[in-house]
């Protein structure tokens, strides 16, 4: 026989499935070479489009707090002459000490930042329009073509080219208007959110493209070597099979003989076999009408249910379990119901359920778990042993997330101020006897703190109660910027804040939080209905130094902070005893 000629893989000759497999690896590794030099240049676009919208939006924010300020003013000087495109009565002041100086706006600054980046990194920058004021500020084609474009709704354009025979990226991006723009453009007929013009971003571009080029060459020697290695492993084993081949044709003749022989010994045995599957037969219809039952109740059962064998792993689960939880049976099968677990309940939470499941077989209650895709939910559980302790297990469950977070929504709103979120009165009280348990249980001090807006109620009825409120949900936010995560900020009523400062070392602690409160308070509130100055009068009290109980603690810093208010408001006082000169 031709040991050549011996048909592999279904009748394919040895010679043709070395070629279809270099062929086919061929394919393989050249379109994943093709794929891989793709996403080389898509990486090298998406690194220079990077580059110019930073470069972009740097300049962008510099523009805007210029237009915010309405152009800046600086020195005149040799390389800062007046702008003779810039039409505006103040455009040109002396100060007082004789300096002459001029308005500089956003399109001159951006030139001026354009020249110095160019002369420093070799980028240059072009800000352009199709109506410009300055004629050097016309267009070139290709931004003409870009600014176009950005009137059709596009947001930047990006494209590498050759100026001067050095290639660079090229980017654009437009300018869009904006309220602070109107001062200067307004008169050019631009709407707010018109596209008036662009910026064009030219970066350098031979770093990147050898980056790219280097790497075009590493993927071509990898992808290269790789099809050689695959290719010559391939040809090892098709070579070991034809071998192999070869001693099964030896072996196949040998067992046909032999198969021959058992065949008629199988024959003598077939008659008693028939009686004894008939018997089974009758057994297996009774066994499978009672599993059918039960697989009823399984499978159309409300609850979730899944069957473990001793160790704990996974038998069965019906539909329910996959509809709470989002795992399919084949997701679970052979693994622990630890695959749900949460996170929330610690090893000392199982090793009781498993006491209880081991000393009376069975166990229900209330556990946290994790569906599928990552979501925590409630359910109430209930497992039960299947006989001994080698049969395992069968756990039912369903659930009650939706009876818990509408638990935890009356909780919350029972405990929190309905405005601002913050704790409310029921829930600062609970909070300051914590705290002042703790204090007498450690030795420890604490502050209490009494805050009220100067100036609310003028606030108030000058922009209106949606302005008033959102002015209080604003101040809640900044005094909770002024304490720890462990303190209390709440919202007693009306303008009328508290915080609990817990483990205070000395009354300088509690004074500095209320000068930070003071502070932020007293900074402008900008609101939709507009702006809004307010300030904050703070009384402080600290245990045990002034008082040993809550209600005389939370009166003296009451007094303290009305004599803040009658001392000029936006300020701080801290309680008094009698005797002192400072006490009312």
């Amino acid at each position: 026989m031709n040991v050549g000629s011996i048909p592999f893989g279904r009748g394919i000759p040895y010679r043709l499935q070395l070629a279809l497999s270099y062929g086919l690896f061929g394919l393989l590794f050249g379109g994943l070479l093709v794929l891989d030099l793709q996403r080389i240049d898509a990486r090298m676009d998406f690194i220079a489009r990077g580059r110019g919208a930073d470069l972009f939006g740097l300049i962008e924010l510099a523009r805007d707090w210029n237009a915010s300020h309405k152009g800046v003013y600086v020195p005149v000087t040799a390389a800062t002459q007046p702008n003779p495109y810039l039409d505006h009565p103040e455009r040109d002041l002396t100060a007082t000490n004789g300096t002459k100086l001029t308005l500089v706006n956003p399109a001159f600054m951006t030139r001026q930042i354009g020249e110095l980046a160019e002369r420093t990194e070799g980028i240059k920058l072009h800000i352009t329009s199709l109506k410009p004021i300055r004629p050097a500020n016309r267009p070139e084609p290709w931004e003409e073509e870009a600014l176009r474009s950005f009137e059709h709704g596009s947001k930047e354009v990006l494209r590498l080219v050759e100026e001067g025979g050095v290639p660079v990226f090229r980017y654009m991006a437009p300018l869009q208007v904006k309220p602070a723009c109107l001062h200067c453009h307004a008169a050019q007929g631009y709407k707010v959110g018109d596209v008036r013009g662009g910026i064009s971003v030219t970066v350098p571009a031979a770093g990147l493209l050898a980056v790219r080029d280097e790497q075009r060459r590493r993927a071509l020697w990898l992808h290269g070597g790789a099809f050689l290695l695959a290719g010559g492993l391939v040809h090892l084993l098709l070579w070991s099979d034809r071998r192999r081949l070869q001693a099964i044709q030896r072996l196949t003749r040998a067992q046909d003989e032999v198969i021959a022989e058992r065949t008629r010994e199988l024959a003598l045995t077939n008659t008693s076999l028939a009686r004894e599957v008939e018997e089974r037969r009758d057994a297996q219809e009774r066994l499978q009408q009672s599993e059918l039952r039960h697989r009823a109740v399984f499978e159309h059962a409300a609850e979730g249910m899944f069957v473990t064998d001793h160790d704990g792993r996974i038998l069965q689960v019906n539909p329910a379990f996959t509809a709470i939880t989002g795992y399919a049976a084949e997701d679970v099968l052979g693994e622990n119901p630890r695959v749900l677990t949460s996170g929330r309940h610690d090893a000392a939470f199982f090793e009781s359920m498993w006491s209880a499941l081991l000393r009376t077989g069975h166990w229900q209650g209330e556990i946290w778990n994790r569906r599928k895709d990552g979501g925590i939910f409630a359910e109430w559980l209930s497992i039960k042993r299947l006989g001994d302790e080698q049969e395992g297990y069968v756990a039912i469950f369903s659930d009650i997330t939706r009876r818990k977070e509408a638990e935890a929504a009356v909780l919350h709103l029972a405990h929190h101020d309905a405005l601002t979120g913050l704790a409310n009165r029921v829930l600062f009280n609970a909070r300051a006897y914590e705290a002042l348990a703790f204090a007498r249980r450690h030795g420890n001090r604490f502050a209490l703190l009494m805050v009220d807006l100067d100036l609310f109620k003028e606030t108030n009825d000058r922009l209106g109660h949606p302005a008033g409120d959102a002015l209080l949900v604003e101040a809640g936010q900044r005094l909770l910027t002024c304490v720890r995560a462990t303190d209390t900020v709440a919202r007693l009523g009306g303008d009328e804040f508290a915080l609990i400062l817990q483990e205070v070392h000395a009354l300088a602690e509690a004074e500095q939080v209320a000068r930070r409160v003071c502070g932020l308070l007293a900074q402008p509130f900008l609101l939709k209905e507009g702006e809004a100055t307010v300030s904050a009068s703070v009384g402080i009290a600290l245990y045990p130094d002034h008082a040993s109980g809550l209600d005389l603690l939370q009166k003296f810093a009451d007094d303290a902070l009305y004599r803040a208010k009658r001392s000029g408001r936006n300020r701080h006082c801290v309680h008094a005893p009698p005797g002192d000169g400072l006490a009312d």
